[in-house]
This record gives structure tokens, sequence and C-alpha cells, in this order.
């Protein structure tokens, strides 16, 4: 996953980037509608002073050429304003329906009829002009709302940019940390995998790897290390060939795996060793009762049916027992042993025999 934080990078840096863009964008719309306001209140001044004029001329007995002249001044102002105003198409149909009702109203009062033309400006004019009037003070408030709406979020995207940045910070120094950590614990991962690896090799080299029993190597060392009396049995199964020939040899694995169990049961605190074949062997502490003791259930354990590829198989365990108080005699144990149990094997098999003794089962 070493692609995903620079593009986690990457992509704030395009956020950051999008924000500000947001934030000018807004900050344009903000001024934007606040010159809208500003036009339609000069537009609101304009009109309000378009409606007193007529009368301001009359007072002060101006001509109606000269009216004629600031009123043209006033509304090409007005119209200059609609010009530049967005979607002003309804309040310029309002101005110019004003504009009739009031050029009507100066053409009475330019011939004189001040009755009439006071008439229109009580019925049409003012009306026309209240209702112009709130149209252009709601716009106005609407685009003063606009335009504050707009300066609010252009202040939120940029409080979000910061916000943004330094959360992008603060996750990529929280990255980096949790990468350091991660390559200590991946190094301490590693160094105990390779003491786990060389523990399991330890252990391979010393056990056998069908039945899991300690091997013959594995045998050497336990003899080597053994304190104090201590005795050895050799077990060699009786009438395994025939069932290994007959059933195939994966039950004939299947049936060491089951006499590696219950050797295990039998030798109690021995250790028990696989030499090789249907060869077995235990390692005991003590002297001879607990060695003939363990025999015993050997033989006895072994000489019990196994229920193997779905059949009953019957075999049996020929033993041979010696013992030593005598730490470095472990050749002549080995020899005493081997010899014990091939006088079984040569006399009927199925039982054990202590060094130069021997008994049947």
């Amino acid at each position: 996953m070493s692609w995903r934080w620079p593009r986690v990078l990457a992509l704030a840096l395009v956020l950051l980037a999008a924000v500000t863009v947001a934030n000018i964008w807004l900050h344009g719309r903000s001024r934007a509608h606040e010159g809208t306001r500003s036009q339609l209140n000069e537009l609101n001044v304009l009109l309000h002073e378009e409606s007193s004029l007529q009368w301001k001329t009359l007072a002060s007995r101006n001509t109606p050429v000269k009216v004629a002249r600031e009123l043209g001044a006033i509304r090409l102002r007005e119209r200059e304003i609609l010009d530049r105003l967005p979607n002003a198409a309804n309040i310029s149909s309002q101005i110019e329906s004003y504009h009739d009702v009031l050029d009507v109203e100066l053409g009475l009062l330019g011939v004189g009829k001040t009755a009439e033309a006071l008439t229109i400006e009580q019925t049409k004019t003012d009306p026309a002009f209240v209702v112009l009037a709130a149209t252009l003070q709601r716009l106005e408030d609407s685009a003063t709302a606009d335009a504050d709406l707009a300066k609010h979020l252009a202040d939120l995207t940029l409080v979000l940019a910061m916000a943004a940045a330094l959360i992008a910070i603060g996750l990529l120094l929280y990255r980096f940390e949790r990468e350091h950590r991660r390559s200590m614990r991946v190094q301490q991962v590693a160094l105990e995998t390779l003491a786990e690896h060389e523990a399991l090799v330890r252990h391979q080299a010393a056990h056998d790897p069908l039945t899991g029993l300690a091997n013959r190597r594995a045998l050497t060392e336990l003899l080597g290390a053994a304190h104090g009396p201590h005795a050895l049995l050799l077990v060699d199964l009786d009438d395994f060939k025939p069932v290994n020939d007959r059933l195939g040899h994966a039950a004939g694995d299947e049936l060491l795996v089951a006499v590696a169990g219950r050797l295990r049961d039998a030798a109690g605190d021995g250790t028990v060793v696989r030499l090789g074949g249907d060869e077995f062997a235990i390692v005991l502490p003590g002297g001879e009762p607990g060695a003939v003791a363990v025999a015993e259930r050997v033989v006895a354990a072994v000489g019990a049916p196994f229920a193997i590829a779905g059949t009953t198989v019957r075999i049996g365990a020929s033993v041979g027992l010696a013992t030593t108080a005598d730490p470095g005699d472990e050749d002549r144990l080995l020899r005493d042993a081997d010899e014990a149990m091939y006088r079984v094997k040569q006399s009927h098999k199925g039982g054990y025999a202590v060094a130069c003794v021997m008994t049947a089962r």
C-alpha cells in the first residue's frame, strides 16, 4: 500500500486548491451581490427624484424643455443601471409602466391642468410608485442577503481549508509515526520468526516427522544427559510388515502413529523415541522395578487391537530392557537392551526381557 499515502496527500492538496478557488469565487459573488444592492439603491433614489421632479419644476416655474432635459438624464442613468442588473426584465417592465403614467401626469402639468395631474398622481402615479419601490426594496434586501451568505460561505470555506490543512498535516505526522512503530514491530516479528524458525529446525532435527516422537539423534542426547539410575527400553513391533504389505503404506503410517500414542501413554515420565521403521525406544529415569512396569504396560498396550483403515488389526511388541547407574555407559546400555529385545524376538515374540533375564507375556 505504498501508493496510498502519496495519493491521500495529493487529494488533500487538490482539496485545498479547490477550497481556495471556491473561497475566491464566493468572495467575488459577495462583491457582485453587493454591487447589485448598490445599483438597486441608486435606482430607487433616481425613481424618487423622478417622481418629485414635476412638482419641483412646477414650484420653480421651470420650462417644459428644462424638465424634459433633467428627466431624460435621470432615465438614461436608470437605463444604464437596468442594463447592468441581472434578471432585470420584470423590474424594467414595471418601470416602463410607471414612466407611462408619469409622462401623462407631466403632460397635464405642462399644459396647466394641475387638477387633472393631481388626480392622476393620487390614483395612478403614487400606487404605481409604491409597488415599484416595494419591488426595488425587496430586490435590494435579497441582494444584501445573498452578499452576506456568499461572504459567510467564503469565510466558512477558508476555515475548512485551514482545518483540512491541519488535519492533513496531523494525519501525515501520525502516519509517519505509525510507520516507524510498524517498522519496529516488523523487525521484532522478524526476529521472533527467525527464533521460531531456528527452534522449528532444531525440533525437526531431533524429532520424527511422522509420529512427532524424538528421533535416533535425540536418543543419544537423552542418554548422554541422563544422571543417576536410568533405564532403556527398545521396542520392536511384531507382525507389522504383514499389515503394512496387506493394507498399504498409508495404513502402515496410521498404525505407527497409533502405536506412538499408546507408547506415550504407557511410558509415563519416560521419553519415547522412534528409531526408524517399526523400532522405538523409551528412556526412563529410575531403576529396574519402574522400567519393568513400563515394559508390561507397553506389551499390553501394543498387543490390544487397532482400528486401522476400516478394519481391526493386531500386532505385538518385543521389548528389551536394560538399566544402568553409571553416566557415560550409553553404549553398553544400548547393547544390553538390544540383546534382550532379540532374545524375545527369537523365542516367542510379544513380551519383554531384562538384560539376560527373559520374561514372557
